[in-house]
């Protein structure tokens, strides 16, 4: 307990007489250029945040697109995939039958 007390009355005694080192005159010229700079900064940031939307709005548009040519295409495919088993199934098999000869264990058949 006596420990917090102590670092407490560090951080009053610390805090209540700030020192200041910066000289008046120094003071607008540093704070102008340092609200300069961050306009810039928030100029470059909006500008590159617009060209990211844009970009991404191209590749979702872009995206759609596909998906719907792609959706177009499986129907396609399958409405020729079920022409073709139709044409598949009412053909007239006309093959002549087979038989498969045995394999014999013999190391020399002939």
């Amino acid at each position: 307990m006596k420990q917090l007390l102590f670092v407490f009355l560090i951080l009053l005694v610390g805090c209540d007489s700030p020192e200041t080192n910066i000289q008046d005159n120094e003071t607008p010229q540093a704070v102008d250029s340092i609200l300069e700079q961050s306009q810039r900064s928030f100029v470059t940031a909006d500008s590159v945040g617009r060209e990211s939307d844009q970009f991404i709005n191209t590749k979702v548009t872009k995206t759609v697109k596909q998906i719907t040519t792609l959706k177009e295409e499986v129907k396609t495919l399958k409405a020729e995939n079920n022409e073709l088993k139709v044409k598949l199934d009412s053909v007239d098999d006309v093959g002549k039958p087979f038989s498969l000869l045995p394999v014999s264990n013999d190391q020399n058949p002939w």
